[in-house]
């Protein structure tokens, strides 16, 4: 059985998803998505900001949930019956929030992606604080998340 070209993993390729929002893309590592689970009960917290919009609970563990849009300086997001919960893998491994979920729209597209597959773009435009870089993969715009900022921000607040 031969393999087509796209399904050959090459060296240095890693596969990412393509994460949805209301108005643009994320582009992440798949090793940092724990899972895509459906939009659920989400309960409220005593949050003194917005953009943590309340808490899940996952596999017994209660996980703080952010919405991007809103920590990233721009409007939330219109209620969307494509809404899910990603699940973040801490990435400081601190004990007291090993993961933290991220509003999405949509189911997210998985990509394998080499490091030359990136190209940064200016993206002076739309450029948040928590957008760590802005690029191309294969014609789509996205922006690559800061992680580590984002989990100081929670865990200042939280």
């Amino acid at each position: 059985m031969s393999q087509t070209p796209a399904s050959i993993e090459q060296p240095g390729q890693v596969e990412c998803l393509m994460m949805q929002l209301h108005d643009r893309q994320l582009l992440l590592p798949n090793v940092t998505v724990a899972e895509i689970i459906p939009f659920s009960q989400l309960m409220t917290t005593n949050s003194s900001v917005n953009w943590v919009i309340g808490s899940i609970q996952w596999r017994g563990v209660g996980v703080p949930v952010i919405c991007y849009e809103l920590l990233n300086g721009t409007a939330a997001p219109r209620p969307s019956p494509s809404a899910r919960f990603a699940v973040i893998n801490g990435v400081g491994r601190h004990t007291g929030m090993p993961f933290f979920g991220m509003l999405v729209q949509g189911i997210p597209k998985l990509n394998k992606v080499l490091e030359s597959d990136i190209q940064q773009v200016d993206a002076v435009m739309g450029m948040g604080a928590m957008d760590q870089m802005a690029v191309s993969v294969d014609g789509e715009s996205a922006f690559i998340p800061d992680l580590e900022q984002i989990e100081a921000h929670l865990l200042a607040v939280l």
